[in-house]
């Protein structure tokens, strides 16, 4: 079963800094998470993101995992290291702390499997999976996908998933029931004049009108 973890906020952490590390990494910077990345030497992009704030990146030598206790909000652990004693140290490290954990060379010993992710614009992520069973053919499907599934997706449909993200919460506020906040979006989803202003790329515009039009429905659904 393929999952999309909270991230929000907390700590995940890379142990390693290889060409999987960075490949992690990257899928994690779509999250919203703070990333940490533990290693004694990593990958260019690795650098550039710390480089940038990014993420954080402590540069050790890797004897013990005290290391790891310093953080304390961690969610996530991912052990992505070339010694395969050492990531299952790591993973069984991980569960006594309450965390998720993903051993990069060992998947039946991690919690879950890690699947090969299509990100388009960091809004849709599309993830394929071979349930561990060969993430090889899971990472040869995704290349073969990718490029369709990026012709198919437009930039109007990424703008509706970014107002209707915006208006979720405006609606939250004025509309108490679940069913009207539901119905509310999917008028928008229809609206052929906020749905104008967005193939023109004026959001503001289109965000505009749409709070307008959640003004209105609010004082029609209260009557």
């Amino acid at each position: 079963m393929i999952i999309d973890l909270n991230l929000k906020n907390r700590q995940v952490l890379v142990v390693g800094g290889g060409n999987e590390a960075a490949r992690k990494v990257e899928a994690l910077l779509t999250q919203n998470c703070d990333i940490i990345v533990v290693a004694e030497k990593v990958e260019k992009s690795i650098k550039d993101h710390a480089d940038s704030g990014k993420i954080l990146l402590e540069l050790i030598k890797i004897k013990n995992l005290d290391f790891i206790n310093k953080y304390n909000q961690l969610i996530l652990i991912l052990a992505t290291t070339n010694d395969r004693i050492l990531n299952r140290e790591i993973v069984r490290f991980g569960k006594s702390l309450g965390c998720y954990v993903y051993a990069a060379d060992d998947p039946e010993f991690s919690d879950f499997s890690h699947p090969s992710v299509i990100n388009i614009k960091d809004t849709v992520q599309v993830a394929i999976s071979t349930g561990g069973k060969s993430p090889l053919m899971g990472k040869i499907l995704r290349e073969e996908l990718e490029p369709l599934i990026n012709n198919s997706v437009s930039d109007l449909f990424l703008n509706k998933i970014k107002l209707q993200e915006y208006l979720r919460v405006k609606a939250q506020g004025l509309l108490s029931s679940p069913q009207h906040r539901k119905n509310f979006l999917i008028e928008l989803m229809h609206d052929d004049e906020v749905n104008q202003f967005l193939e023109e790329r004026k959001f503001s515009e289109a965000s505009t009108v749409a709070c307008e039009k959640l003004d209105r429905y609010a004082l029609r659904v209260s009557q």
